[in-house]
């Protein structure tokens, strides 16, 4: 969707077009305050300063304003990730001595090929969801990645929970079927 259609869809319908900046620009402003965050946060302070860009941005932003939305959106990740980063920084500094039996091991050549297997696969998985289709792949997310309910779904997708858990069984079927180990290692074979 280009920016204009999204700067259309939100002057119809504020719902509609926060729901599309968020799908189109999400992985966007997760990997932004990934890469600024990765050193002093947990999965759930990345999880929440994401949470805190994009109230920002629906809070902020000015449908008649011209310029780039990316470039808005980009500058609201990296502001917002680099406050958290200060805070979480200054609290991590306070917590943690020299002599602290808490500190995180250095990881090792195992840690880092494991998560390079598991990030890999990870996104092998999610080509396959996303060449379900749409609703399909974003229920199969919904419910297995971000652990939402047939409810609190079928009320993001405007669908009724029975059709949600019908096109949930329907949609993993059919991931069943196209998953195979030989895909899996045809992909990594490729790649490595």
């Amino acid at each position: 969707m280009t920016e204009e259609e999204l700067r259309s869809l939100l002057q119809k319908s504020k719902k509609e077009g926060h729901r599309a900046i968020f799908q189109q620009y999400g992985n966007y402003v997760y990997t932004i305050v990934y890469s600024k965050l990765r050193s002093c946060a947990t999965h759930e302070d990345i999880e929440e300063c994401v949470s805190d860009v994009f109230a920002e941005i629906f809070m902020h932003l000015d449908t008649d304003k011209e310029g780039s939305l990316q470039g808005y959106i980009s500058i609201v990740a990296k502001r917002t990730a680099i406050n958290a980063y200060h805070r979480l920084s200054r609290k991590s500094c306070m917590m943690i001595s020299l002599d602290d039996e808490n500190i995180p091991p250095v990881r090792t050549e195992e840690d880092i090929a494991r998560d390079y297997e598991k990030k890999t696969m990870r996104s092998f998985l999610l080509d396959k969801i996303k060449a379900l289709g749409e609703p399909d792949s974003n229920i199969i997310i919904q419910k297995y990645f971000y652990r939402r309910n047939s409810g609190q779904i079928a009320k993001m997708l405007s669908l009724s929970p029975a059709t949600v858990r019908k096109r949930c069984e329907r949609a993993m079927k059919k991931l069943k079927a196209t998953l195979s180990e030989e895909d899996f290692y045809e992909t990594n074979s490729k790649s490595g």
